[in-house]
């Protein structure tokens, strides 16, 4: 892949192809996809494209990695410190609701854009591997998240967990329902939540003042 620009304008440049790329994808779908198609829609000459980029697959990888960029950005922290240093779990209802209302609409917003990035990462092995990666630290926030907690079995706890969480969203975005998404993510989060709720927390996160899902 080449190197991101140091140059403000450059960078400017290559973001603007970035983004053009981004709605050819999720409205004409990979195939009917140029280069040129891309530079047209972003303003630039098609020669520009190549300044930045050898192909489209490329110019995928990188809409791929800042798609999952976005999402870890958007992950809340599920331990707030109060003023004494306390460690206090968050309301989890809540988090999963806002985790699972982010990731539907990025889903949503853009549904042929993910259909093309899944389509190509079986025949991609860059793509593939960039998502694999990007997957696997995403689970292991997963499994950080599912460690506040005693359970006997973290690792499989969390592969479901994020299991769970994604087949949600993708189960209501790419299939016909009468479920609305008010409902799915209502539903979701009371789900989620209440498994959690009634787990204890590990002696490292418990403190003196009463932690949320404590007495459940």
């Amino acid at each position: 892949m080449k190197p991101e620009p140091k140059q403000e304008r450059a960078r400017i440049k290559r973001a603007a192809i970035v983004a053009a790329a981004s709605d050819e994808f999720g409205e004409h779908g990979y195939s009917q996809t140029t280069a040129k198609s891309i530079a047209v829609r972003a303003g630039v000459a098609t020669g520009s494209f190549y300044q930045y980029f050898e192909n489209k697959d490329e110019v995928l990888l990188v809409i791929a990695q800042q798609r999952f960029i976005a999402v870890a950005e958007h992950l809340p922290d599920p331990v707030r410190i109060d003023a004494q240093g306390g460690r206090h779990l968050v309301d989890l209802q809540t988090l999963f609701r806002s985790v699972l209302n982010f990731i539907y609409d990025l889903h949503a917003r853009d549904a042929r854009l993910h259909e093309v990035l899944e389509q190509r990462r079986s025949v991609d092995p860059a793509l593939n591997a960039l998502m694999g990666e990007r997957e696997s630290m995403l689970l292991v926030r997963t499994e950080q998240f599912v460690g506040l907690f005693v359970v006997a079995n973290p690792k499989a706890i969390a592969f479901s967990l994020f299991a769970m969480a994604e087949g949600l969203v993708h189960r209501h975005v790419f299939h016909r329902t009468d479920v609305t998404k008010a409902e799915l993510i209502d539903c979701g989060s009371d789900m989620l939540s209440a498994y959690f709720d009634r787990l204890q927390l590990t002696a490292e996160n418990e403190r003196p003042n009463k932690t949320i899902g404590e007495g459940s």
